[in-house]
This record gives structure tokens, C-alpha cells and sequence, in this order.
């Protein structure tokens, strides 16, 4: 059993018990060895081939060579993967230790070099001026204070350095249609439940009943929160067309990603001069 990072809060041990047992991506996986380089290849095919082909060059993989990135929540660490082949100097915090133990042996399995790092979010073990990128992928929405998560980002950025940020979006079809409508309205679950926790139960994975903290972000309420930095831009991203409207087949995928995706991405500066 992976041990817990005493965090003294409840969400954040629930969110490390989802992920040390239920390592994202993992499910997706057919016909090789767990753990295997062919299985953390079969991972990385999934996520940029079928689930999210935008991703590589809406997240700046190969944008980034010979500079200090740093990972918040790397997971399996495919993503991070990504940045160390097109050269960045990458490290890895994560809360879950059973995520970064496999993150560790995804990139020993490759021949690429990191560092990893168990922590916090809300509390980054780095100096001041750490790093020319920081990049987190679907994890600070599950953390009680994302503000200081922010605050933290900002901190170890050197000035004029990049956060690249995605969480959930609350103006999404996934949000309104499947948790909204079909899951608190239809299935009653409103009846006896909140939103909140509708979201803990059915946005991740578990095989073990966990139920990890999830918000959900509007554009606005997310440029608020990342006010303190320059060059702000937002985008919306993430859906399968199987989850296009059945009614309208004809619709545009990426048009309609564009609008009313499950991925909310921020991408801004900190400044040259605070």
C-alpha cells in the first residue's frame, strides 16, 4: 500500500487514495503487460490519438526546450513525458504517491531524466523563481484551496515565465447535459444529493468507491483567479463525437468542442517587472 502525504484534510486523502488506486489513463489499456513501456506507450496512443488529438499542440509540448518545467500532478506522467523529449528540463509534484511512482518508472522505462517530487500544490517545496513553466492537466480542481494553488504557481514562475492550465469547465455539454440533467435531474439524484457531490461520484474512475474533490471553472471566474498574471488567454477543448448530440450528426467536433468542450485551458505570463 502507497503511503499518504499527511495533508491534515480529508479531500486531499480522498484524492490521493483515487489515484494511488486508480492511476489515470489506466483503463483505456488493452493487450500489454502493466507497466510495461508498451503499456505506457498504449496510454500515451489512447490520449493523443483517440481522446484528445488537440492536446500536443494546444499544451506547448515542443515549445518548450531547455527550459525548467514543472508538472503539477503529472499522473502516469505521459504528458511530462512529452516536454522532457523535445528537451525541457522537467520535474514532477504530485500529492498521489502511486501516481509519481509510476510516473518514475514511465520515464526510467524511456531513458529520459526527471525529477520527482511528493508535495502539495498548495504548498510548492520550491524557491521563489524555480521554473520557466509551470503546466497542470485536470488536477488543481480537485484541490480545497485552488486559489493557493495559484498563488503558488505564480511564486515559482521566474518572471516572464508560462503557466499552462486546464481544469473543468462549468459552460460544458458534459457538465449540463450528462451531470446536470441526465444524472441530477433525470436520475433523481438531486433528490438526495448536490452537484458537488454528483461530480465527486461520476466525473473520475474508482474501483474502490472513492470520492475525490471536483469544481468547475466559467472563464471569468477563471481569469479572475489569474488575475495576478499578463497575456491571459483562455480556451475550451475535450470531447469524443460520441458524445456529439445524436439529434445533430452533422455538427462540427471541434466547433462544438470550441464552445461547450470539458476542458477549460488558461495559458498566461508571469510579468517581467513585479
Amino acid at each position: 500500500m502507497v503511503k499518504l502525504l499527511a495533508t491534515g484534510d480529508r479531500y486531499k486523502d480522498e484524492v490521493q487514495r483515487q489515484w494511488n488506486n486508480d492511476h489515470c489513463g489506466e483503463h483505456y489499456v488493452e493487450n500489454a503487460d502493466y507497466g510495461s513501456l508498451e503499456w505506457f506507450q498504449n496510454v500515451e496512443l489512447y490520449r493523443y490519438g483517440t481522446y484528445a488529438p488537440w492536446m500536443p499542440e494546444m499544451m506547448e509540448f515542443a515549445k518548450h526546450p531547455d527550459q525548467d518545467v514543472l508538472e503539477i500532478g503529472a499522473g502516469l506522467g505521459t504528458d511530462l513525458a512529452q516536454f522532457a523529449l523535445f528537451g525541457a528540463r522537467t520535474t514532477d509534484l504530485d500529492l498521489s504517491g502511486g501516481h509519481l511512482a509510476m510516473a518514475r518508472k514511465n520515464f526510467k522505462l524511456r531513458g529520459l531524466q526527471g525529477k520527482f517530487v511528493h508535495g502539495d500544490g498548495e504548498g510548492l517545496p520550491f524557491d521563489d523563481n524555480s521554473f520557466d513553466v509551470v503546466y497542470s492537466n485536470g488536477v488543481i480542481h480537485h484541490t480545497p484551496n485552488t486559489a493557493q494553488v495559484v498563488e503558488e504557481i505564480f511564486r515559482v514562475l521566474r518572471p516572464g515565465g508560462r503557466a499552462i492550465i486546464m481544469v473543468y469547465a462549468e459552460w460544458s455539454l458534459h457538465y449540463w447535459r450528462n451531470l446536470v440533467k441526465h444524472i441530477g435531474v433525470r436520475d433523481r439524484d438531486f433528490d438526495r444529493i448536490s452537484i458537488g457531490e454528483i461530480m465527486s461520484c461520476h466525473v473520475e474512475i474508482s474501483s474502490e468507491g472513492q470520492r475525490p474533490l471536483v469544481k468547475v471553472y466559467s472563464a471569468e471566474k477563471l481569469r479572475k483567479m489569474f488575475e495576478a498574471f499578463s497575456d491571459i488567454e483562455i480556451y475550451k477543448r475535450q470531447m469524443v463525437r460520441e458524445e456529439l448530440p445524436r439529434s445533430l450528426p452533422w455538427l462540427s467536433l471541434d466547433l462544438v468542442q470550441r464552445l461547450m468542450g470539458w476542458n477549460l485551458i488558461i495559458k498566461c505570463q508571469k510579468p517581467d517587472a513585479i
